[in-house]
């Protein structure tokens, strides 16, 4: 215990909240691991002892100086390779990737609604919770299920009726959770890469057309409705199954431009439907 009562397991989750102390995790869209960390408003100033899970971590350069003061020799250590910062690349020095292995599968992704409310006003816990409890208990059969930052999520899996099923509990699950969150949901139908990490038997998401369509696509997607693609709709039509999908007019007559706003990346149109049982 400090002087002042405070818990040192904490320490590094302050730093963490506040924005000081970053982390390096795979950016599925852009598919290469990328520095993160915490802008303002992003989470409460309340630490809870809990750092995302990741192999590095980092220290933002605003506290290089006042670091190097009391440990001159930190300043001798700093990686020339990579230069920290939000969004950054991060490359690895010491160790190399395997294969990149490239297939077609469907593809969710998920996202709740106004959590960034919900973190402001403390009410994100119980939700959080519930996002993990319904993952955990329906990703059955599922290829790849990755959960980030309390409110969001991707799964694949090589079967259209079984991810929409799954698609359906996970939302009905959370919202049970206090303030009935809603989540949006998209799906899609395409290439998806994966990899396995040297010390991880599990294959982890690399990037491809499917998961950048799904993440484009979900912040269009109406809270509390699950949208898929003309592609995914093809595949679901080829399995029997009590699923209906209704076109969802675009502002473009029957399609929708879901590209990244205020990027530079070219047009991604897309044709949308609603899923309903």
């Amino acid at each position: 215990m400090g002087a002042d009562g405070a818990d040192p397991k904490h320490v590094f989750c302050a730093l963490y909240r506040v924005g000081l102390l970053g982390y390096v995790h795979h950016d599925q869209v852009r598919g290469e691991s990328v520095q993160r960390f915490l802008r303002p408003g992003e989470a409460t100033l309340e630490p809870d002892g809990v750092l995302p899970r990741a192999t590095h971590y980092l220290v933002h350069p605003v506290l290089s100086e006042v670091i190097g003061r009391a440990n001159p020799a930190y300043l001798q250590r700093i990686d020339r390779v990579n230069i920290v910062g939000y969004g950054r690349p991060w490359r690895e020095t010491g160790s190399v990737d395997h294969a990149v292995r490239v297939d077609v599968l469907c593809v969710l992704k998920a996202d709740v609604h106004g959590f960034g409310m919900l973190m402001r006003s403390g009410a994100d816990a119980p939700v959080r919770k519930a996002l993990e409890e319904a993952v955990k208990k329906w990703r059955q059969g599922a290829a790849i299920t990755e959960t980030r930052d309390g409110d969001s999520l991707v799964i694949v899996h090589d079967d259209p009726v079984a991810l929409a099923q799954m698609a359906r509990q996970i939302m009905d699950d959370v919202y049970q959770a206090p303030g009935q969150p809603r989540l949006r949901m998209a799906l899609h139908y395409g290439e998806v890469q994966t990899r396995q990490r040297p010390e991880d038997p599990v294959a982890v998401i690399a990037g491809g057309d499917a998961i950048l369509c799904t993440a484009r696509v979900e912040p269009h997607v109406e809270p509390g409705q699950i949208w898929a693609t003309e592609e995914f709709r093809q595949e679901l039509s080829r399995k029997p199954s009590l699923w209906r999908t209704t076109p969802v007019p675009g502002p473009s007559g029957d399609r929708f431009n879901v590209k990244k706003e205020g990027g530079t990346e070219p047009d991604l149109w897309v044709r949308l439907y609603r899923l309903e049982l």
